[in-house]
């Protein structure tokens, strides 16, 4: 049993959702780590729920923390990649001492040649991005030729506009390196709930 595509699924803050993504075959699973959201897992927690979760990478899920606190929860909670949520100077990012996620935002006004430049600059820092869009709800005409470009230059996560209905279209057609999922009891664009977030692994099991 395993998933058809390399998954990551970022916000997870509870040991059921741990266990559950870490059944199902995800890659990496991610804890929001980021010091001033009101969801962010506390350390006694994330130390509870890495002690019963086995067979998946840890990730920890940052926006402002300086590297040196980046890398001092990496080396406690023997995280093995780092999602950055916000752009940080590639110097800083040669400072983490683990591959780094870096979630990159598109919306409507995106210039596809200076997307493409701005990852070309990361490439070398970074292990994928992550793309999300709080201006898209959808993957379809509008952002589909942006998609393909940079899912052909460079490793990516599609973050947005998933559902069970259009994956295997995704899968298809753009030819991401995954997907990118959300836990928790975050409520975003693409990804509305936790039976949405079950519905797209069943969906992609091989």
């Amino acid at each position: 049993m395993g998933l058809r595509t390399s998954v990551v699924v970022s916000g997870i803050n509870n040991l059921s959702d741990a266990r559950y993504c870490a059944g199902m075959g995800v890659d990496i699973i991610i804890f929001n780590l980021k010091l001033d959201s009101p969801e962010r897992v506390s350390s006694e927690a994330l130390k509870e729920i890495t002690g019963w979760v086995s067979g998946v990478k840890l990730g920890g899920q940052f926006e402002r923390a300086k590297p040196d606190v980046i890398n001092q929860y990496a080396e406690e909670f023997n995280l093995d990649y780092i999602q950055l949520d916000t752009p940080y100077l590639i110097d800083e990012i040669e400072e983490i001492s683990r591959p780094v996620i870096l979630k990159v935002f598109i919306n409507k006004d995106t210039v596809e040649g200076e997307l493409l430049e701005m990852m070309e600059l990361y490439a070398p820092v970074v292990d994928t991005f992550l793309i999300y869009s709080n201006d898209f709800t959808t993957i379809d005409e509008t952002n589909n030729k942006l998609l393909k470009s940079i899912a052909k230059a460079y490793p990516v996560f599609i973050g947005f506009g998933l559902q069970k209905d259009n994956v295997d279209t995704i899968l298809k057609k753009i030819k991401p390196k995954g997907l990118g999922l959300l836990g928790g009891n975050e409520i975003k664009p693409g990804l509305k709930d936790f039976d949405e977030l079950q519905e797209i692994l069943e969906e992609i099991e091989e």
